[in-house]
């Protein structure tokens, strides 16, 4: 699907790589903002709504779109050589990966503390990965349902913005401002590689967008979810309440 046959997608896929890209470059000004009280209590707010969000993808989408993992595999002909039992879990196996994935630098970035380079650099490319899997399955998704693609891009950069903080804050040292721009190029490469080589059938769409999944669960419970102490819950109940009605919302107009 090139940009030539289509190119109100590709444009609305354009535009939603540039507003996650603008949330990799600015997420320390959105997180230092002086519109509330302090920077802490900007980042509490933050942290709290987009844990309200997160939480109401996750379980009005992401879970029962793993959970219907079996279409992805209806054009594969190896399916029919795959018990019912795997291809009905494969997905949940891929998602969970990638939070024992992410797990895993997270644990190794406070064991280790700030002193591992290579950990760091390895932390950053994966966060890379997300990244480029976010943009190159865009375009697919803008087709299945622009309204799912444009919640999911929201989802993505509140994830990002509070990725940013992590990464700053288990790599005091390494992460530099210009690592930022890292981000943003594996974004703008998998927009490229979606219109030079777009995925050839809906399980190159479900596989990477279930390992994503998995490291947003992973975020959402260790990230996004404030501790009780300190949590808004106004803001929390606000991000489940508002991306809640927005997911049902999409979900009948697209039946």
């Amino acid at each position: 699907m090139e940009f030539a046959e289509n190119p109100a997608l590709w444009l609305l896929a354009l535009g939603l790589t540039v507003f996650v890209a603008l949330t990799h470059v600015f997420a320390p000004a959105i997180l230092d903002s002086r519109l509330l009280n302090s920077p802490k209590s900007r980042q509490v707010s933050i942290a709290s709504f987009s844990g309200g969000v997160a939480v109401a993808y996750v379980f009005v989408h992401l879970l029962p779109e793993l959970a219907d993992g079996e279409r992805a595999f209806a054009n594969v002909s190896v399916a029919e050589a795959v018990p019912d039992l795997f291809i009905q879990s494969s997905l949940f196996f891929v998602a969970l990966i990638g939070l024992v994935v992410f797990y895993a630098f997270d644990a190794k970035a406070v064991e280790l503390g700030n002193g591992s380079e290579i950990l760091y650099r390895t932390h950053l490319i994966t966060v890379g990965i997300l990244s480029f899997i976010f943009s190159y399955t865009t375009p697919e998704r803008i087709e299945i349902g622009p309204d799912f693609a444009i919640l999911f891009a929201i989802v993505m950069s509140l994830h990002f913005i509070l990725t940013d903080r992590g990464l700053a804050r288990a790599h005091p040292e390494h992460f530099a401002r210009s690592d930022r721009w890292v981000l943003t190029a594996f974004l703008f490469a998998g927009l490229i590689l979606a219109d030079v080589a777009p995925p050839p059938n809906e399980l190159f769409v479900a596989i990477p967008t279930a390992f994503l999944g998995g490291a947003i669960l992973m975020t959402v419970f260790r990230e996004e979810l404030p501790n009780v102490n300190v949590t808004r819950l106004g803001w929390f109940t606000a991000g489940v309440t508002l991306f809640t009605g927005l997911l049902l919302w999409a979900t009948y107009i697209t039946q």
